[in-house]
């Protein structure tokens, strides 16, 4: 299978990660994680990489990194090679110590910037190494809420983006939990996780759509609606759980609903369902058919039907919109 070609720039950023090989351990002490950051410190001194966010777990790491010089592949092949022949070499073993090349997810607005950095803070409590994040001591967490910490690790952005959420003047540590620590939502966790399995290289409409209001969202839909062929999805914005939550939440407060004036009736909640998971969710037609419990021709009828409702019915468009919105603040608690 060909590779994919890394969607590297100078001043871009990335979220990298990697796990070890056939899941085995791939940090077995304290010592092999000083080693692995001391390599990635290197990298950092000589100008190649910029290190915003870490988390080094047992069997993989995360980072949050800008790639200031257009080197992202050739950093990380130094910083993973050398660490793999001296954790080899420490060993007496031989052999590949990774399940693969390193992985890397361009980072295209600020929003999912702060997403992924709240992911990765909540690695390590989800894997139940720490109680808080700030209290794991193998990751940028731990460094953020001290004063100082280690000189190659940049706290430029995040110190910038706490005092602006805290309105305060000067970064104080603690702020940095007010500004990030709030308990991840699982529906945020399941999109970032989606998102490092998709090979989608399109633009990220996510800085555009969080907190925006609902006729922005709908605006932003009509625009998707009418460039689309219905055959593409795009790169996801929200949970599809959130999606269904807020559709359920709706229809047990408003009732039935049905779309008439169309031809004949349907039943506007699950055309509106199917639009949002295909919309804000990338769904494919076989993954909104399943989750609405119809067949996927019935899916993409229901989907086409939307998109003429979009242009032709305000009340429905307005619902939309605002369903959107909801599941959007839902999913990305944090700026609720």
């Amino acid at each position: 299978m060909a590779r994919h070609a890394r969607n590297d720039s100078p001043g871009s950023w990335h979220h990298v990660m990697n796990r070890g090989i056939a899941k085995r351990t791939l940090f077995e002490s304290e010592l092999d994680i000083r080693t692995f950051l001391a390599r990635l410190a290197c990298s950092v001194r000589a100008g190649r990489i910029e290190l915003h966010a870490f988390c080094v777990l047992t069997t993989h790491f995360h980072l949050l990194v800008r790639s200031p010089e257009e080197r992202l592949s050739e950093t990380m092949q130094l910083v993973q090679n050398g660490y793999s022949r001296w954790f080899n070499r420490s060993r007496h073993r031989d052999g590949p110590l990774y399940r693969g090349r390193f992985r890397s997810k361009r980072v295209d607005s600020e929003e999912y910037q702060v997403d992924l950095l709240r992911y990765i803070d909540d690695n390590a409590v989800s894997a139940r190494l720490s109680e808080t994040p700030g209290a794991y001591p193998h990751s940028s967490a731990f460094h953020y809420a001290q004063p100082r910490g280690p000189i190659w690790l940049e706290r430029s952005w995040v110190e910038a983006f706490v005092m602006r959420r805290t309105h305060a003047r000067e970064y104080a540590p603690a702020d940095y939990a007010a500004a990030f620590g709030a308990p991840l939502p699982e529906g945020l966790r399941r999109l970032v996780e989606c998102r490092i399995e998709m090979q989608s290289a399109g633009l990220d409409p996510l800085g555009d759509l969080i907190g925006a209001a609902p006729a922005q969202v709908l605006e932003w839909m009509r625009r998707k609606a009418q460039l689309a062929d219905g055959t593409e999805v795009g790169l996801p914005v929200c949970d599809d759980a959130d999606v269904a939550a807020v559709v359920a939440d709706a229809r047990a407060a408003r009732g039935d609903w049905a779309l008439s004036n169309l031809g004949r009736p349907s039943d506007a909640w699950k055309v509106a369902e199917v639009a949002l998971l295909r919309e804000l969710c990338g769904s494919t037609f076989v993954e909104a058919g399943r989750r609405t419990g119809t067949s996927t021709n019935g899916a993409r009828m229901r989907f086409e039907r939307h998109r003429r409702a979009l242009a032709k019915d305000e009340a429905y468009a307005a619902t939309v919109g605002e369903l959107a919105a909801r599941a959007l603040r839902c999913c990305h608690g944090l700026r609720g």
